[in-house]
């Protein structure tokens, strides 16, 4: 696959790079604007219950993306090249395509690259205005496969992808030296770390892990190959944007949760009913059987910073 020839503008500069505008943010979330943003219905969260989690992660990460325009008014303008990192098949980049002028996407996993090529071209969007490559951007061999972007990228884009890197800095700054324009943006949107999700993960990757041992096969679909096990926190990621010499550098955390059905066995014995959420018939978690399951609350973190 070809890469795009992008036609890249620099940002404006951000009206407020102190941060001032984060209460607007966060709190703007619960009253997003429908006419804003394709995705957005008056029946959304009905639609929301039908999707996996994953989906609903990346449907809300879209939503957060694009509500933060609304006070920054440069993340993503009609003009804007966004680069898609960790792309998966391109649900990110389907529900931003609207508000840019060109994307492309990079990942790791061949199929999912292919997956997101052939979605975008089935769709009748041209390649010079969505594309993938598969490319592991710290390997200088396969970075080089989107020579055509370096320097030329305003937005830096990633919904659930962070969390399965081993060096979120070395990462990062490769994205903010290789590809990122003075002026342009990163944009994060990941699983946010707390002492609860780290042991739900931790243990249903012990669970998989003895699955695996017993039947060879593999059925994992809670990230057994994530490197932060559980989700980010706050201060890794923080040090990540700033290793990397951005600025502007926000951390948005809660910025939305994700409800979720977990086996009460993977759960810690100190869990608390404030932490997991009501379970699905109202009883406490000490009246759930083993074999049940607990709804659980899984928080999402926003992080942003600037090239300057």
């Amino acid at each position: 696959m070809a890469g795009i020839s992008p036609k890249g503008r620099a940002f404006k500069n951000m009206s407020d790079r102190n941060g001032k505008n984060k209460e607007v943010y966060v709190s703007s979330l619960a009253e997003y604007d429908s006419d804003s943003d394709p995705s957005s219905s008056s029946d959304y969260e009905s639609a929301r219950q039908s999707l996996s989690p994953l989906a609903q992660a990346q449907l809300l990460a879209a939503r957060s993306i694009s509500e933060y325009q609304q006070i920054s008014s440069t993340l993503l303008t009609k003009d804007a090249l966004l680069l898609d990192f960790a792309c998966g098949t391109g649900p990110l980049s389907q529900r931003l395509a609207s508000r840019v002028d060109s994307i492309l996407g990079i990942d790791v996993d061949a199929a999912a690259v292919q997956q997101f090529n052939t979605r975008a071209r089935n769709q009748g969007i041209e390649e010079n205005e969505m594309c993938a490559i598969h490319s592991d951007i710290l390997t200088e061999e396969s970075l080089v496969r989107g020579k055509a972007w370096f320097g030329k990228v305003d937005v830096v884009a990633s919904a659930m992808g962070f969390h399965h890197l081993q060096d979120m800095a070395a990462v990062t700054k490769i994205l903010v030296d290789r590809f990122l324009k003075v002026d342009g943006w990163i944009a994060v949107v990941d699983l946010m770390h707390t002492p609860y999700t780290s042991a739900i993960f931790a243990n249903a990757k012990k669970a998989m892990a003895s699955h695996l041992d017993k039947s060879g096969h593999d059925h994992d679909h809670l990230h057994h190959h994530s490197h932060h096990v559980g989700g980010i926190k706050a201060e890794d990621i923080r040090h990540a944007f700033m290793s990397a010499g951005l600025d502007c550098v926000d951390i948005f955390e809660h910025v939305f949760d994700i409800s979720v059905m977990v086996p009460r066995r993977l759960l810690p014995e100190d869990y608390s009913t404030n932490e997991a959420g009501s379970s699905s018939n109202g009883h406490t978690l000490s009246a759930i059987p083993d074999g049940g399951k607990v709804e659980v609350l899984l928080p999402f973190l926003f992080a942003v910073g600037k090239k300057l």
